[in-house]
């Protein structure tokens, strides 16, 4: 398993908004975004999602709750294939 994802550059966005700047709540390396939206209340986590900056993989309000979950079970991190799976439909 690899962290290499955990690490990389991630926005927050209100979810809905599709503007380029609109709806940005927050930036950082995925990990750092999962972190803040871990104190979201949970109303407020269930209107977000997160973007990769430099990958096309995005975490819509249902992953990223599943994301949080990842993060709290894995202590080394999560493979490239584990997050994609999550960003994928159904996954």
């Amino acid at each position: 398993m690899t962290t290499y994802p955990l690490s990389e550059p991630a926005t927050i966005y209100a979810d809905g908004n599709d503007a380029k700047d609109a709806g940005i709540l927050g930036r950082g390396t995925l990990s750092e975004c999962a972190d803040l939206i871990a104190e979201f209340p949970e109303e407020e986590r269930t209107a977000v999602r997160i973007q990769m900056d430099s990958m096309d993989i995005q975490f819509d309000s249902t992953e990223v709750d599943e994301l949080l979950q990842f993060l709290r079970d894995e202590s080394s991190g999560l493979s490239n294939e584990d997050i994609e799976k999550i960003s994928e439909p159904g996954g």
